[in-house]
């Protein structure tokens, strides 16, 4: 896309940072626990429950009452999120499959906050980025004319689920079934844009995590049976290989 899109799509990325922040704070939670409404320190709500997908958190991330931080910190989801949809932008060759990517890319973002926060990838946002990104990949496919581009999509989404679910069964401790559902929407974003995009997104993300893992364990901050997440990985590696 041309740079008024690029521009477009930092600038959209930006002015959904709140509501990322406050998706992070409202699922940053355990498993089998309802979305967080209140700061856990005092038990302030910040996000009333009748209209919780309106609310915000503070410009501030503190809590208003006890000034605990909470969510991300200010500014920093905004400017995560510009960066990854203005990456999509500049590789996305029609307006359907930047909406696609970037539906991916808003979507990531807050999936990869979590999962570095609690270790999860909540089911309502693995489902939503699989269904958005491939329902907007097939509108692209009809308007574009381009059926090849979507079968790849489909079967680079079954591709990556089986390789993940083939190693979480291999490995329970390291890889969970959230890392599976999160292979849905990149697997299918990955292989609308070629096969080598989809074996080098793939790539990169293990050996993003093995750089991690191993500086950890260098500074004597995790151990080799720590379990570490790896959906900020998964998406990271796929941003670069939509890149390049």
């Amino acid at each position: 896309m041309t740079l008024p899109w690029i521009i477009a799509g930092a600038a959209a990325g930006v002015i959904a940072g709140p509501r990322i922040r406050a998706s992070v704070f409202s699922r940053s939670t355990e498993p089998g626990q309802p979305p967080r409404r209140a700061c856990p320190a005092c038990g302030h709500e910040i996000l009333p429950g009748r209209w919780r997908w309106r609310s915000l958190l503070p410009v501030t991330g503190r809590c208003p009452s006890c000034r605990t931080r909470i969510g991300p910190y200010p500014l920093l989801a905004e400017l995560v999120a510009g960066l990854a949809v203005a990456v999509v932008a500049a590789r996305a060759l029609s307006v359907w499959e930047l909406a696609a990517l970037a539906w991916l890319a808003l979507l990531a973002v807050p999936l990869a906050f979590i999962d570095a926060a609690v270790r999860r990838l909540p089911d309502p946002l693995t489902a939503a980025a699989c269904a958005g990104t491939l329902a907007l990949l097939a509108v692209a496919a009809l308007t574009g004319h381009h059926p090849g581009h979507l079968g790849r999509a489909v079967i680079g989404t079954a591709a990556l689920v089986g390789f993940y679910l083939v190693l979480a069964v291999i490995r329970p401790g390291g890889l969970g079934l959230g890392d599976a559902k999160l292979a849905a929407s990149v697997g299918a974003a990955l292989g609308w844009i070629s096969w080598r995009a989809l074996v080098t997104g793939t790539f990169a993300a293990f050996a993003l995590a093995a750089v991690y893992g191993g500086t950890l364990l260098v500074l004597h901050r995790a151990t080799r049976t720590s379990h570490l997440p790896l959906g900020p990985f998964i998406l990271i590696g796929a941003l670069a290989a939509i890149a390049l």
